[in-house]
């Protein structure tokens, strides 16, 4: 008996071609997922950056900080200076633009400070909402590997660094990343191990903590690239100064957090979205006249806020915040308002009373004369005795 075994023809040249048609990273990582969720999350598939304004395009407060002591920046950032020098910030959009964004945020030194004394230090900082944070599922065996990536364009070549930490600043990872080259643009890209045995919130208050290191003596660690306990770090100890001349210039954009162990595009969830989560946080309603406005000074400066009613000798003005807040919010004000309408008329007023912030909204009291019980009224900014009102909501991490 004879058997004849026949193969297909295979043309050898069409073969070899094929193997020379390019394949990206991104189509080569596609290609090494290990099942539809990791293929989804380097599609892009969902919102996956756990860092709010990470582009710097929001921003409902004044366009530029001076002599920055410790407080609320720029939406969803946060900036210290204990030092002897000083640091002015701005969100600045000029060539050469970066990768990705069209904005940055620039800190510049504007006070020098060349020896740091113990416990002075600069830093930037923003924090997560838990909400946002349980992606990861820290503090659990199912803990997931995270990577921070965002832009960087320092006038000062040299290694920079920070840390995450943890909500009771006990449980510290320091990340380094180096300036290559002065005042160009360049990608950072760390992968953050994910931390098992820790509390990470996942409600409504803070989760996490990161923070960039300027300058800093006291709270620095060696240990770069895994967990380890301690109060309060804040980054390397191979950390620059830059504090040491006023020509120095920090610049950061495109800063994102997200799952797994590569960094993908930036994920641009579009202006309205951003600015509801940013209001989330924290919103104002500025005077038209107030010069600190975004949007500049403009019109008469009596512009209107809510409608109310009299009761007795007060007027009551229900008011509703442009955005669900995260939590019970203080309400502060600056300037001068005034009673509109049928009755309670009255300019140079300031309110008495915030009563009951809630996370929709609240009530304004101002004293009133000469309206009845039931009269209606309006509550607007009073441009002849101020220009220069807010009306701010705030539950800032």
């Amino acid at each position: 008996m004879v058997i004849r075994v026949s193969k297909p023809e295979i043309n050898l040249r069409d073969k070899l071609s094929q193997l020379e048609l390019p394949v990206g990273s991104y189509g080569s990582s596609l290609m090494r997922s290990d099942d539809k969720m990791e293929a989804a999350r380097i599609v892009g598939v969902g919102r996956k950056n756990m860092i709010r304004n990470g582009n710097f395009i929001i921003n409902q407060k004044p366009p530029t900080f001076t002599n920055i002591s410790s407080g609320h920046i720029f939406d969803g950032w946060y900036a210290h200076d204990s030092t002897n020098g000083s640091i002015a910030a701005t969100i600045a959009e000029a060539t050469p633009y970066p990768p990705e964004c069209s904005k940055y945020l620039q800190i510049q030194c504007t006070g020098t400070d060349t020896n740091l004394s113990s416990n002075q230090y600069v830093s930037l900082a923003c924090s997560i909402e838990g909400f946002y944070f349980e992606q990861a599922k820290w503090g659990t065996r199912h803990a997931k590997d995270l990577t921070l990536s965002f832009y960087h364009r320092h006038t000062r070549p040299g290694v920079y660094s920070g840390c995450f930490r943890n909500v009771a600043a006990n449980i510290n990872y320091v990340f380094e990343y180096t300036q290559e080259q002065g005042d160009t643009w360049e990608l950072a890209e760390c992968i953050i191990i994910g931390e098992q045995t820790s509390s990470w919130p996942t409600g409504n208050g803070k989760a996490l903590n990161l923070n960039w290191s300027l300058a800093d003596e006291t709270s620095v660690a060696d240990t770069p690239g895994k967990w380890f306990s301690g109060q309060y770090y804040h980054g390397s100890t191979r950390q620059i100064n830059f504090m040491s001349s006023t020509s120095n210039y920090f610049r950061i954009t495109a800063v994102q957090l997200e799952v797994g162990k590569s960094k993908t595009p930036f994920d641009d969830i579009g202006y309205q979205a951003m600015q509801d989560w940013c209001e989330r946080y924290y919103e104002i309603h500025w005077q038209n006249t107030n010069t600190n406005n975004p949007a500049g000074s403009h019109n008469d400066g009596y512009n209107a806020l809510c409608s109310g009613g009299v009761s007795g000798s007060k007027a009551y003005f229900p008011f509703k915040y442009r955005t669900q807040k995260r939590a019970s919010p203080t309400i502060s004000y600056g300037g001068k308002f005034r009673i509109s309408g049928g009755g309670g008329a009255g300019n140079n007023k300031t309110p008495d009373e915030f009563y009951s912030p809630s996370i929709d909204g609240c009530r304004i009291r101002l004293p009133q004369s000469g309206g009845s019980n039931g009269d209606g009224c309006w509550l607007e900014f009073d441009g002849a005795n101020s220009s220069s009102g807010y009306l701010s909501i705030d539950c800032q991490l």
